[in-house]
């Protein structure tokens, strides 16, 4: 969405959850969170999510399951801390009248065999490595340590049925992961029993995006380049568990999963066209949403309807935004902005349905600006369209309409300097808001037509879609300058579509003014910005002229 001025009021917006953390079922979400919490001794947060475990059904003995099996990779001290934090909680509760589901005990053991070969078993059927295999260096050295392993571990904890084996290897990776350097190759050998015994691809993406939220970036990034490492020698390279399903005129949707340079998960919707013949390569269009949107919006449809002219195309989330991942939640990193594009042509330029040759991409508001920066230097975009362009960063320096001081500006940066040391200091994150929070007689048309759009159940309103993000990201956007390379992505060719009475029109006039040929600027007579996102009698006349400026240059 477009900020009018710089803001019109601010307020917290409600935390969106990426899919990644979505994907889980809640009890497996709260067992994640629990033996994160665990490993890394944080009780504070450990606190609320063990209430809101019991909140949503898990019982006492699964809790403390969790935090009984976190003990054999983060050690006793750890999980006793976890277990005394339970013990504070059940007594707070009970001392409210609350009586918790205490769960069942584990079944006994009614197998013979010694420990021993029972843990040694139960370790060959979820590894899926022979029971007679070569024992490892580390056993040859300490033969002890391995009597440990299978007697305790995996015949003690294991065989204790509270948790699944599935649960349980939530569990270790989550601890695992949590822990840091060091230990990645146990990491990679639990991530490959965790698929073994039934965890999904994404449920281990969503175990990282916890670990970020909870531990931190460099834990989850090392944790998710194990887990990619892993997924591409298994041959997955991306969202093999979802299924694509028709949405309109045989057009059918996916939900992909891929990560860019940063290793953040970036959530897309694969368009196929009608009649898809997976023995063909289609020529693809990548489609980025407006600053605040998401993918269900104007780019969904827009890459929707370019699928029915015969594209594969892909609308994404921007990192930080709706499903996709990122922490701290709806931040503006145009350097992110950006990447993401570019991997987007990285999943697209490895998918089979894909000519790697043939890859556009559409930008829309202020995607449109994010997108002419990917474009200088991304030689794999081979034809770039903008729809009601909006410069972000001209937009945060000097206001909508130039009507922002340099002073101004100047007094702003000042007060988010102040703004970062309190934020560093412990006081919460102040969020604004890029729409008006009331309108009244003052409120230019523009803003009452962005408010149409977003706010309106009809065309745009969508729970992800929040128009709120952190006040500190307007320094960053005033530092970014889309078009000071644009001369260089010629000779591929530009489109930039605008509105005759768009507010935002001077931006393109501008992109068009410093590009080079081949370029061209194609004015929609009577519509203003927001029209040309979903008006039917806008598309009529920009649809047929995206088809074919990339029918002419994706060939």
């Amino acid at each position: 969405m477009t900020l009018i001025c710089i803001l019109f009021g601010y307020g917290i917006a409600a935390a969106q959850n990426p899919k990644m953390e979505q994907v889980m079922n809640s009890k497996r979400k709260h067992i994640a969170e629990v033996a994160t919490l665990t490993g890394k001794g944080d009780l504070d947060k450990l606190k609320p999510v063990l209430i809101d475990g019991l909140n949503d059904g898990m019982t006492v003995g699964e809790l403390k399951e969790v935090m009984v099996h976190a003990y054999a990779y983060c050690g006793f001290p750890r999980a006793l801390r976890g277990l005394q934090t339970l013990v504070v909680v059940l007594d707070e509760r009970k001392a409210k009248g609350i009586e918790d589901n205490r769960g069942r005990e584990a079944s006994p053991i009614t197998d013979t065999r010694s420990k021993y070969e029972r843990g040694r078993d139960i370790l060959a059927e979820i590894s899926g490595a022979p029971a007679d295999a070569p024992k490892a260096n580390y056993a040859v050295l300490a033969p002890e340590i391995e009597v440990f392993l299978k007697e305790h571990l995996f015949a003690d904890l294991f065989e204790r049925d509270v948790l699944t084996y599935a649960e349980r290897e939530l569990v270790t990776v989550a601890v695992i992961a949590s822990l840091g350097k060091g230990v990645e190759p146990m990491l990679k050998g639990h991530m490959g029993i965790a698929l073994n015994v039934g965890v999904t691809p994404d449920e281990l993406r969503g175990v990282m995006a916890i670990i970020e939220k909870n531990i931190g970036r460099s834990e989850a990034d090392a944790g998710k380049l194990i887990l990619n490492e892993l997924l591409q020698s298994k041959g997955v390279i991306a969202d093999s568990q979802a299924l694509a399903v028709a949405v309109e005129n045989g057009v059918k949707k996916q939900k992909v999963t891929f990560h860019n340079r940063f290793l953040i998960d970036v959530v897309g919707d694969l368009y196929f066209p009608a009649n898809y013949d997976p023995a063909k390569k289609y020529a693809a269009i990548i489609v980025g949403h407006p600053f605040g949107g998401v993918k269900e919006q104007t780019s969904g449809l827009h890459a929707r309807k370019l699928a029915e002219f015969g594209y594969v195309t892909l609308a994404f989330d921007a990192s930080y935004y709706g499903e996709s991942g990122g922490y701290p939640r709806r931040i503006e990193s145009p350097e992110v902005r950006v990447e993401d594009f570019s991997a987007a042509v990285d999943f697209l330029t490895n998918h089979p349905a894909v000519d790697a040759d043939k890859i556009g991409v559409i930008g829309i508001c202020g995607g449109g600006c994010y997108s002419v920066s990917a474009a200088q230097i991304d030689h794999r975009i081979k034809a770039l369209a903008t729809i009601s362009m909006y410069d972000m960063g001209r937009a945060r320096r000097q206001g909508v309409g130039d009507s922002q001081t340099y002073e101004q500006r100047m007094a702003i940066l000042d007060e988010i300097g102040r703004q970062r040391t309190a934020e560093y200091g412990g006081v919460a994150r102040k969020d604004i808001r890029a729409l008006p929070e009331k309108v009244d007689e003052n409120t230019p048309k523009f803003a009452i037509d962005f408010l149409d759009y977003y706010d309106n159940p009809e065309r745009g309103q969508h729970p992800n879609s929040t128009g709120y993000y952190s006040y500190t990201s307007l320094a960053p956007m005033m530092n970014f300058f889309p078009f000071a390379q644009i001369e260089t992505i010629s000779p591929r060719p530009v489109l930039f579509i605008v509105g005759e009475n768009a507010v935002s029109a001077y931006f393109s006039e501008d992109a068009y003014a410093k590009a080079v040929e081949p370029k061209e600027l194609f004015v929609v007579p009577g519509a203003t910005h927001v029209d040309l996102y979903d008006q039917p009698e806008y598309l009529k006349i920009t649809l047929p002229k995206l088809d074919t400026f990339f029918k002419q240059h994706l060939k």
